[in-house]
Order: structure tokens, then C-alpha cells, then sequence
């Protein structure tokens, strides 16, 4: 008797923590992401983020674009900037879960056009409610090989509402599907997040 008591309150147990966990993993959100900000832009080495409207390039530097862009080699680099933030706070009756970024295999898309790929390989541990630290990415492109239907005046326009001194980056979106360890194991995204600065994305 002593041991069927004993079998019944572990199954019973073993019934709870199953229920326990299911629970807590139905009730496990998914990382979510937006691009914060782009720093350092440059085209063909003339610093971009200075400067507020086409009108504010030096003439020697006009030369220079101008040259770059009938030669089709308007070399452009930048830093875009990500946040991932972790909405497991514990909030809603879950319990606080933290997550980590394990890798963020990712796809830039300048005004739709799909340009370069890469992958962010550092792990990046997220508490429960908390955001990361901006997360950089390197980005180094031609935008004469990207944007193919546009003359020089609206490529520089394009270049300073992505990078200049009144950017707001609307114009840039990073399709990515994150690689995540949480509790219950690794996760990886079954589809690609579309990362905007507009909000925090998890879909």
C-alpha cells in the first residue's frame, strides 16, 4: 500500500511539473528586434553623416561623388545599429525567463532592394525584460549596383535619409532569422524576422 501511495504522488508530481512546464513554455515570447540607429556613413570616403542636405557637400567632395557615380562605383559604408530586447519579465502570470542570442544570420534591404548578407556570431545574453546593447553591423555596399534606376542627386538624397544628419533609417530594413537559447533549448525562428526602426519586431 505504502509503495502504490508513493508511485501515485510521483506521477502526480511528475503530472504537475509536465503541466508546469507546458504552461511555461506556451507562455515563452519570442526576442524581439529594430534597427536603432546608422552611424559613420560614408560614400566613396565622403563622410555623409555630417552633412544635412545635398547642398552641403564642398566642391571638391561633389567632384569626387560626381566622378564615383558616372564610373558606377558609389562605394558606400555604414554601422547599422539592432536592439534585441527579451519581454519575458514575468508580467502576465509567467515566470521571468532569460534568453540568449546564440547567432542572427541576417539580409539588408536599402528601399526595398536586397543587398548584402552576413551573420552575427557573438552571443548575447538577455535577462527577462531587458534590452541588449546596440549590436553592430558592418555594411559595406554599391549603391549604383543596388539602386540601378536613379541619377546621382537622388542616390545622395537616398544616402542622406539613411545616414545624415536628419536620418531616420525608414529606408533601410534587415530581414533576419535568430538562433536563441532559452530555457527549454535552442530556438531558431521558423521564418525571417523584418527588422524596422520603427518598432520592436518578433515576426
Amino acid at each position: 500500500m505504502r509503495t502504490l501511495l508513493i508511485v501515485g504522488l510521483l506521477l502526480l508530481t511528475s503530472c504537475a511539473n509536465v503541466r508546469q512546464m507546458a504552461n511555461s513554455l506556451m507562455s515563452l515570447r519570442d526576442m524581439q528586434f529594430r534597427i536603432v540607429r546608422v552611424e559613420n556613413m560614408r560614400v566613396v570616403g565622403v563622410d555623409v553623416s555630417r552633412l544635412r542636405s545635398i547642398s552641403d557637400v564642398s566642391a571638391m567632395d561633389a567632384i569626387r561623388l560626381a566622378d564615383a557615380f558616372r564610373s558606377k562605383r558609389l562605394t558606400t559604408t555604414f554601422t547599422v545599429y539592432l536592439e534585441a530586447r527579451n519581454p519575458n519579465d514575468g508580467g502576465g502570470g509567467g515566470k521571468p525567463a532569460d534568453l540568449t542570442l546564440k547567432e542572427l544570420p541576417w539580409q539588408l534591404y536599402i528601399d526595398g532592394k536586397q543587398t548584402i548578407s552576413g551573420a552575427i556570431r557573438k552571443e548575447i545574453a538577455i535577462p527577462g525584460g531587458q534590452t541588449s546593447a546596440p549590436i553592430p553591423i558592418e555594411i559595406e555596399v554599391d549603391l549604383t549596383k543596388v539602386i540601378t534606376d536613379r541619377g546621382y542627386d537622388e542616390l545622395m538624397s537616398l544616402a542622406l535619409s539613411i545616414g545624415g544628419v536628419n536620418a531616420e533609417p525608414t529606408k533601410l530594413m534587415v530581414e533576419a532569422t535568430p538562433v536563441v537559447n532559452t530555457p527549454f533549448g535552442v530556438w531558431k525562428s521558423p521564418s525571417p524576422i523584418r527588422i524596422v526602426n520603427t518598432e520592436f519586431r518578433s515576426r
